[in-house]
């Protein structure tokens, strides 16, 4: 091997050695390009993106970002509170179809309700037990909205929990999950907005960010004053 080597350095390798050659390298580019466009795939950009007819555009300061994570969404400019940041959407289903289609990427918009992966940026917007950001429900449409001013450079996040409710982690188990969202007031553990503070749930109520559906079942489920 060291002598073919040899020879194959000096340029007086065989017909057969060269076609060899030709054909590992051809492969090996071949292979580059696919790992490098299927990555480029993999991140959208808002700048770039295709979207349904009527699905408002992300903002166009909002950018993906690779964290000890996996990727999270950022936004480059500032934004003032109630300033409407994207759009979620996605293919409608029940929790059913959704525990067997993609039970790690759906997200509860209503009662027995989920929206599939929409492949776009609001896919990437994780969880914080302390969020910059709230969903704000209008009709049959969900927008993530900011809960304060947002300077530059901050990731963009919402509670899970104003979404989530217990019959939804009862359906899709792997939605409750251990927090490392690191905020003061970090929970520990991702669940459903049935097992939040009572005073959490005020606040969120206060400042309009619980979906309906999750507050129709916590007026349901807290104690009625005599």
């Amino acid at each position: 091997k060291r002598a073919q080597h040899r020879k194959m350095r000096d340029g007086i390798a065989s017909a057969p050695a060269r076609a060899t050659i030709c054909f590992t390298a051809a492969a090996v580019c071949v292979t580059l390009l696919h790992r490098h466009f299927r990555g480029r795939r993999q991140v959208p950009q808002a700048q770039s993106l295709v979207l349904p007819e009527g699905v408002l555009p992300p903002h166009p300061g909002l950018a993906l970002k690779h964290t000890e994570r996996g990727r999270s969404l950022y936004t480059r400019i500032g934004h003032r509170a109630g300033d409407i940041l994207l759009e979620h959407f996605g293919p409608r289903a029940s929790f059913a179809v959704g525990a067997a289609l993609a039970p790690d990427h759906v997200m509860e918009v209503g009662d027995n309700e989920v929206f599939l992966s929409s492949g776009s940026l609001d896919d990437f917007v994780n969880h914080s037990c302390d969020p910059n950001c709230r969903l704000e429900f209008r009709g049959g449409q969900v927008f993530l909205a900011a809960l304060r001013d947002i300077a530059p450079g901050e990731e963009l996040t919402f509670d899970y929990a104003t979404t989530t409710t217990r019959a939804g982690v009862e359906a899709f188990p792997g939605w409750r999950f251990s927090c490392l969202c690191g905020a003061s007031n970090c929970r520990g553990e991702v669940s459903s907005a049935e097992e939040l503070p009572p005073e959490r749930v005020a606040f969120y109520q206060s400042v309009g960010a619980l979906a309906p559906h999750v507050e129709r079942r916590l007026n349901l489920a807290l104690p009625r004053s005599a």
